[in-house]
């Protein structure tokens, strides 16, 4: 918890005063949504629990990040970090998909920067056609850091975890306007040879995990080249914790034997919130049922080093 010597991230989401500097100008603006749904991840066949992720992550940001970190000489006071709550959830994932794009556009258009907690990784095509929608265009850069592409098909013709991905790349305005879409940290062993030939046959590109092995160039390079591919296009990153090796993560439905260290994870965090362009953050997968404590300050503070990167902006 925060205390008047160490201040700790929970009292910029909770704006509390003790923080505030009057010297200090807010420079950036940053919105916390919780996705608590996991309703796509049983249409999937995967282990439900992710609707409680949002609960877990709001209770370790208190105790995580200072807001002056000594290591990094970055100061977090110059961000308004609000709590916009959690996504109604509707009667059908369709209905809380169309909530959850309301929402995203909400924000999106009141100039803040969302980061959204889920819940099931189906949140990120709603969140990528409120970006769309909010630009009137589908010149985006969409980056899915995951070791799977969730790219299958719809389920008798309904969206679920595994098929946001499809669902973006067969998007008319995305294809139409020049939309870009990048695999990142995919794993040979998680994905099928017809999804990996469907996503190349739409234009879209894979970083694999094995790539990044054994290189000389580091995880946040090779990211960051990803980031800079995209440009002058508006970037969403979204992000499915199960790409990371289930020893540093074990809390998701689908844990990894190999994957992304933690500190690579924090790192791809730092450099989104660097890169300028990007608009949108997502976190998925997050499973509090299967083990909470130490997956919510690993996502708590990825979400700290993302806040670090903003603080970086201009």
């Amino acid at each position: 918890m925060s205390r008047s010597d160490d201040l700790r991230l929970g009292a910029l989401l909770n704006n509390a005063n003790c923080y505030k500097d009057p010297s200090i100008e807010i420079k950036h603006h940053v919105a916390l949504l919780g996705y608590p749904c996991d309703v796509g991840v049983a249409r999937n066949g995967g282990v439900v629990g992710a609707k409680e992720g949002p609960a877990a992550v709001r209770k370790m940001i208190e105790k995580v990040g200072p807001l002056i970190n000594p290591e990094y000489d970055i100061d977090l006071r110059c961000i308004e970090f609000f709590d916009a709550g959690n996504v109604e959830i509707g009667e059908s994932l369709e209905e809380t998909h169309s909530n959850l794009n309301a929402a995203v556009k909400d924000l999106l258009r009141k100039g803040y920067l969302p980061v959204i907690v889920g819940g099931g990784n189906d949140q990120s095509f709603p969140n990528a056609t409120a970006l769309i929608e909010t630009l009137n265009s589908g010149k985006i850069g969409v980056v899915n850091i995951d070791a799977h592409l969730d790219a299958r098909p719809l389920v008798n013709g309904k969206p679920h975890s595994g098929s946001p991905f499809r669902q973006l790349l067969e998007h008319e305005k995305f294809k139409k306007d020049g939309g870009v879409f990048h695999e990142f940290a995919v794993q040979g062993n998680q994905c099928s040879l017809e999804h990996v030939n469907y996503v190349k046959s739409m234009g879209g590109s894979l970083t694999w995990l094995s790539e990044l092995r054994g290189k000389d160039i580091e995880v946040k390079e090779k990211f960051e080249n990803v980031l800079k591919s995209f440009s002058p296009r508006s970037n969403f990153v979204s992000f499915d914790i199960d790409s990371i090796i289930s020893s540093d993560c074990p809390g998701v439905s689908c844990p990894a034997v190999i994957g992304l260290s933690s500190q690579e994870a924090l790192d791809i965090c730092m450099v989104s919130g660097k890169n300028i362009d990007t608009k949108m953050l997502d976190l998925s997968e997050f499973n509090a049922v299967v083990e909470e404590k130490r997956t919510s300050r690993l996502v708590a503070t990825m979400i700290y080093y993302f806040l670090m990167g903003v603080a970086c902006r201009p």
